[in-house]
C-alpha cells in the first residue's frame, strides 16, 4: 500500500504498509489494502483537510463489488439469487469503515491496469516481496478440507453452470460457508478424455455435503439455477471401473 500526494504538495510517494499472510486467498488479500486505505483516511487523511481521496486498485473483484456489498448487507450477505457470498468478514469491516467516514470526505474507487504506472509497479514489487516473507495470520480464513485434484491445473475452480443435469464428479474439497450449507469443489468427468479435468464449485446442504467424501466419485443431480448451483441429490457413488464404456 502506497500513497501518492498531489503534485503541488512536493511530497514523495510513501510506502504505508506491506505485509504477507501465511494462509489466505487472492480475493481476501485484494480487499485488505482497500480496508487499510479506508482506515488511513479515517485516522490520518481527514486531518489533512482534504475532501477527496482516490483509492486505486487493479482488482476487478474489489472494484465491481465495492458498491454491491451495501446491497449484500441488506440481503443477509447473499446475492440476488440467494447464493451465499465469500469473504463476508472482510466486506463487513470495509462497510463499517465506510459508514464511519460518512460524508466527511469523498472516496472514489478507481480501477486501473496493474503495473501500468511507476507507483503501481512499486506496489506490485511490494506485494511480491511480502508474499515471500509472510508474518501475519488471516484469522478469518477457513481452508476447509482440501485434497489434491487430478490432472491439476493452476486455474481456480469456476462456478458450475447448473441446469438440472446429472454430472459425474470427483470431490476434492469441502468448506462450510454458513450453518447447514457447504461449498463443494469437484472435477467433472470427461468421456472424451476418460478422466477428470475441469474444476468447479457448487453448494450443498450439510446432509448432502457430509456424504460427499474427498477423492470419491459420484453421480449427482444439480438444481436448475446457474447463478446458485446446488447439488441436490447423490444418485450413486461410483468406482473408476464403472466409468469405462
Amino acid at each position: 500500500m502506497r500513497i501518492e500526494f498531489p503534485f503541488d504538495w512536493n511530497c514523495s510517494d510513501e510506502l504505508l504498509e506491506s505485509c504477507g499472510y501465511f494462509e489466505t486467498t487472492n480475493n481476501r488479500m485484494e480487499i485488505e489494502p482497500c480496508i487499510f486505505a479506508h482506515k488511513w483516511v479515517l485516522e490520518h487523511g481527514i486531518k489533512l483537510g482534504v475532501d477527496h481521496f482516490q483509492i486505486v486498485t487493479d482488482s476487478k473483484y474489489v472494484y465491481e463489488n465495492y458498491n454491491r456489498s451495501v446491497t449484500w448487507s441488506r440481503n443477509g450477505w447473499r446475492n440476488s439469487y440467494g447464493r451465499p457470498l465469500d469473504n463476508i468478514d472482510r466486506w463487513k469491516v470495509l462497510l463499517r469503515l465506510r459508514r464511519k467516514i460518512g460524508h466527511r470526505v469523498r472516496i472514489e474507487l478507481k480501477l486501473i491496469e496493474g503495473k501500468s504506472t511507476p507507483i503501481t509497479k512499486a506496489v506490485d514489487r511490494d506485494a511480491k516481496f511480502a508474499s515471500l516473507s509472510p508474518f501475519e495470520v488471516d484469522g478469518g480464513f477457513r481452508a476447509g478440507k482440501i485434497g489434491r485434484s487430478k490432472n491439476s491445473t493452476a486455474k481456480a475452480a469456476k462456478m458450475y453452470v447448473a441446469a438440472g443435469d446429472e454430472p459425474v464428479i470427483r470431490v476434492y474439497g469441502t468448506q462450510y460457508v454458513r450453518r447447514n450449507e457447504q461449498k463443494i469443489k469437484f472435477q467433472t468427468y470427461s468421456e472424451e478424455k476418460g478422466d477428470f479435468f475441469d474444476k468447479y464449485q457448487a453448494y450443498a446442504c450439510s446432509a448432502v455435503g457430509n456424504s460427499l467424501h474427498r477423492h470419491h466419485i459420484y453421480r449427482v443431480r444439480m438444481n436448475r439455477t446457474p447463478q446458485y448451483p446446488q447439488i441436490e441429490e447423490i444418485i450413486a457413488e461410483l468406482r473408476k471401473c464403472d466409468l469405462v464404456a
